[in-house]
């Protein structure tokens, strides 16, 4: 393929975006998608690579590969060699277990399968984590796999045949995307079959543009076509949110968008001029280099916390994320990339030699736990703290019982939990306490920011859920099988996190429950132990570490005297005032330790498994559960 110079304009495009997206700037909101364009990107390029030698009869699968690792591997492992020390520096041994964990990912390209796993509500935060941008290299490489070796063999059907293959294909996989991201929200960003279709975009402008009876078009119709690319790439950077359902329907936007620039944003076109210019083109040249650098150099910072008060430093990392992609690119990418440097024998010795270091490097840091053997004895417990494993523990119970079914032999108290992952709490500290032996438990999940409300009009409309269709799927309370759950309880818990909104609403739902099912409901409050930072914890000496207390926040006070003025006192439990005693002034704080010194919170608002049991130890004394035990 000749090379052009606008197409590296749009890499430019593409990565600007993504960077200060992850630098957090919200102008940029929607930056996320420059990943969508580089997908598009390297289908046409790689598919028009592959076309033009299959056509010629001079493919080579070992030709091919060979261009792939001298494009991804001397980057690639040039970054993760400088994150390995500077990950054992900077992260705790349970976040250094997880950062071992990727590099086993990222040396067999299984990425985005990784993150796919340790997504989610309780798995941390994103940024924090050094190496998740590789998720898109691995669902790249996973495509390139099948990708070559399909179109060799589809090639003798004759070129309209691979076009029709190629495009009920890619409307496939991207009415999957479109279910996946109402369902399965995760797997359908990280994961192939809902990605693919992007890629096959990218293929799809290759024949056309390889298509020579195509009709060419005019200067004004290109700039048309250009601007109209332009401006969808743009709309969707500064539009789209973490709201916006992606990578379904929505990502058509920007990738179509890429689409029609590649085709139609020619030098002489005004978009096509923007591209060219030399800026744009050395952005774009060193756009993978770049890309590569900036992921760990905000996760790396925001773990050293110098990021959290200003915006200066955001900038700065933004521009080194540039700066070192350029380096990268100039003496390390173009060496590698020639042939009378770097021979074929050699580039597939490193890439070889590269992977199995990285993949031991992995190995070591797993199944040592992030080295946890270099700090004191008494560290040990806290820097092992991993917010995934307490996650697990946390919803494991609660997700086993989703809609169990109660049985009649069984003379315990028949308890139905409704609610989100505070609901998930109280399943825990049920089971470890002596309730556990006393009751049946089904429970029912209602997601955090749906609302656990059960009203006669609709509240999609104040509905905070990054997903509201997941709202609408779990159904709040209008399953036949949550109403019937209902009806053969003996007590119903609902609990939440709740918001001023849905507080503000809960007694007129709870009026409409009992008009419906009787008086069994038993509202619990929400919960804040303030922020646990594990650094600063292991920072205070013992034994005054075990002392710490954090002040109540001010709106989770405000929240449970709402409801405890507003709803039946009989039937509301103030789970914060369980746990660490009743709240009065402003002043007042609670523990964050337990007396024998193990943490009741891991991450302020979710309990550990001695926070369970500390709650289960109070719940049995509740006069309304009492009252219950007591039939």
């Amino acid at each position: 393929m000749n090379y052009r110079r606008e197409i590296d304009g749009i890499r430019a495009l593409a990565v600007i975006p993504v960077i200060l997206f992850h630098a957090g700037f919200s102008l940029f909101s929607g930056g996320y998608v420059g990943v969508d364009v580089f997908f598009v990107i390297s289908g046409y390029l790689i598919t028009g690579i592959v076309m033009t030698e299959v056509a010629r009869g001079t493919f080579s699968v070992a030709d091919f590969y060979e261009r792939r690792i001298r494009r991804i591997f001397p980057a690639l492992f040039l970054v993760v060699v400088v994150c390995v020390p500077v990950a054992f520096w900077v992260l705790l041994p349970a976040d250094l277990k997880e950062f071992s964990q990727s590099l086993i990912a990222v040396a067999t390209f299984s990425s985005n399968v990784f993150f796919w796993s340790q997504s989610g509500y309780f798995h941390g935060a994103a940024e924090l984590k050094p190496l998740l941008h590789t998720w898109s290299l691995s669902v790249e490489e996973q495509f390139y796999v099948f990708f070559p070796l399909s179109l060799l063999l589809m090639w003798r059907w004759g070129r309209k045949w691979v076009v029709t293959i190629l495009l009920a294909l890619a409307v496939t996989s991207l009415a999957l995307a479109e279910w996946g991201v109402l369902n399965k929200p995760i797997a359908a960003f990280f994961l192939l079959p809902t990605r693919a279709w992007e890629l096959l975009l990218g293929s799809l402008v290759a024949f056309y543009l390889a298509d020579e009876s195509r009709q060419q078009l005019s200067l004004t119709q290109s700039n048309v076509l250009a601007s109209t690319g332009f401006i969808a790439v743009a709309y969707a950077v500064f539009d789209f949110d973490a709201k916006t359902t992606f990578p379904g329907l929505h990502a058509l936007v920007p990738t179509l968008g890429t689409a029609l620039m590649i085709i139609s944003a020619r030098p002489e076109t005004w978009v096509g001029r923007l591209l060219c210019q030399p800026a744009m083109v050395t952005v774009g040249l060193t756009s993978y280099s770049a890309y590569l650098w900036h992921q760990p150099l905000f996760s790396f910072a925001r773990h050293l916390g110098l990021t959290d008060s200003a915006t200066v430093p955001l900038v700065a990392l933004a521009a080194l994320s540039l700066a070192l992609g350029y380096l990268s690119w100039r003496y390390v990418e173009t060496p590698f990339r020639r042939n009378r440097v770097v021979s074929r024998t050699q580039i597939f010795l490193v890439a070889g030699c590269g992977s199995l270091a990285v993949l031991l490097a992995g190995l070591s840091g797993h199944v040592l736990n992030g080295f946890i053997g270099r700090l004191n004895p008494e560290d040990r417990y806290l820097a092992s703290i991993s917010l995934g494993e307490q996650g697990v523990y946390v919803g494991t119970r609660f997700d086993a019982l989703h809609h169990v079914s109660f049985s009649e032999k069984d003379r315990g108290i028949k308890l139905l939990i409704i609610g989100d992952s505070y609901a998930k709490d109280l399943v825990n500290a049920v089971y470890e306490s002596p309730l556990a032996n006393r009751m049946q438990v089904s429970t029912h999940r209602i997601p955090a920011g749906c609302g656990n409300l059960f009203l006669t009009r609709s509240i999609e409309s104040q509905v905070t859920s990054s997903y509201p269709a997941l709202c609408r799927q779990d159904g709040w309370y209008n399953s036949p099988i949550v109403q019937e759950l209902i009806r053969k309880s003996d007590q119903v818990w609902i609990a939440s996190a709740w918001q001023a909104w849905d507080a503000a609403l809960l007694p007129e739902s709870l009026d409409n429950l009992k008009r419906e099912f009787g008086n069994k409901f038993v509202i619990f409050g929400t919960k804040d132990f303030g922020a646990i930072n594990i650094k600063k914890l292991l920072a205070i000496p013992v034994p005054q570490r075990y002392q710490t207390q954090n002040k109540i926040p001010k709106d989770n006070r405000l929240i449970n005297r709402q409801l405890a003025h507003t709803l039946d006192t009989t039937h509301f439990v103030n789970v914060s005032d369980l746990i660490c005693g009743a709240s009065g002034d402003e002043g007042d704080r609670y523990p964050v330790f337990t007396p024998d010194g193990r943490l009741l919170s891991y991450d302020g608002g979710h309990l550990t498994v001695e926070g369970a049991r500390a709650l289960g130890s109070k719940l049995v004394d509740v006069p309304v559960i009492k009252n219950a035990l007591s039939f």
